[in-house]
């Protein structure tokens, strides 16, 4: 579960036509100008790839391709996260345009050109009403400072004051999500550390997904691909340091009903690698060990059955690591089973 096979991105694939590719185009708003200051962080098939705001082109072989972007950020640690599947056929150039979003709390857009950046009549609304207001302040005083000047003498009444109009509070825009949040819940240890107070971490929360749960601060998250019925998967790498040999993918899916010995057994057999001697740690967890694999790396694998109101849930989670790395990869393995006990 540890290595799918993935193309090599800045060269052209032995045997690709020249011209089939993916062309992205990022852009940001004015009112976000303070974005230029950052480059997108643009991954396609989990893969990184060096990107620009402006436009990248991408040789990739023809099929579906999934892409991922973001904005990498100081608070939060990113903002605009979009992603989108792209079919290419043979010398094709498929152009695809990622907008950042004027709110940051906001996801980016994406798609075929023109997109549209999210949030900007609220961001407008939120710089425009203050801009307003001051000036009604300030026209109000200068007002004051003049009536205030006028000689006592003259005979030209003064107007009478009149309580001023309340102004409208200023728009909020609603982001609806069905993204699930971080819970509190007793710390469970497969193997190794989990997350401690002070750890710099960010919480990954996927649409549609029953929990969420922390990795590294520097560390994203992409869509990826399992070859299991109704599966869903993510790969996580560490995005401040993509060469550091640490990974961990996640796989999702549903546990068919009754989910009894029988379909866990299944199920579980469909995840781990085939020959793997996975230990049981309770009786819905299985998991399997390795400190040093042929290639020198610390691999740690786990199946995890966990029910929601939405019925029963199989959680895959396969990582690898530098030996000496091992325990960033384990806090993530506890943190996915503390996060669905």
């Amino acid at each position: 579960m540890y290595d799918p096979p993935q193309p090599t991105w800045g060269a052209p694939t032995p045997g690709l036509q020249g011209s089939t590719a993916i062309a992205v185009t990022a852009r940001y708003s004015w009112l976000t100008f303070m974005l230029g200051l950052f480059k997108p962080y643009l991954a396609i098939n989990g893969q990184p790839v060096p990107a620009r705001w402006g436009r990248t082109v991408v040789p990739v072989p023809p099929g579906q391709h999934h892409v991922h972007l973001h904005v990498p950020y100081l608070l939060p640690s990113r903002i605009g996260t979009a992603d989108t599947v792209v079919p290419v056929h043979p010398g094709q150039v498929v152009e695809v345009e990622y907008r950042a979003p004027a709110i940051a709390l906001l996801d980016g857009a994406i798609g075929p050109a023109p997109q549209k950046y999210r949030g900007l009549p609220a961001a407008i609304a939120l710089v425009v009403v203050p801009l307003v207001l001051l000036l009604c302040v300030c026209g109000g005083i200068g007002v004051a400072a003049l009536l205030d000047n006028a000689d006592a003498d003259t005979s030209v009444a003064r107007p009478t004051a009149v309580a001023p109009v309340p102004a409208r509070p200023r728009p909020t825009e609603v982001v609806p999500s069905d993204k699930p949040t971080l819970r509190s819940a007793p710390v469970r240890k497969l193997v190794g550390p989990a997350y401690a107070a002070g750890d710099d971490t960010y919480t990954m929360a996927f649409n549609g997904w029953p929990f969420a749960f922390r990795t590294p601060g520097t560390w994203g998250c992409v869509a990826g691909r399992v070859s299991l019925p109704e599966a869903q998967a993510r790969v996580c790498i560490d995005e401040g340091n993509p060469g550091s040999g640490q990974r961990v993918q996640l796989m999702l899916r549903p546990c068919p009903a009754p989910c009894g010995p029988a379909e866990r057994d299944r199920l579980t057999t469909e995840w781990f690698d085939p020959g793997a001697k996975a230990r049981a740690y309770d009786e819905s967890t299985w998991y399997e060990e390795t400190p040093t694999d042929a290639k020198g790396r610390y691999t740690l694998d786990m199946s995890h059955f966990f029910t929601t109101t939405g019925g029963t849930w199989q959680v895959g989670v396969g990582g690898f690591a530098p030996p000496a790395q091992k325990a960033v990869v384990q806090k993530i393995f506890n943190d996915v089973l503390s996060q669905t006990a």
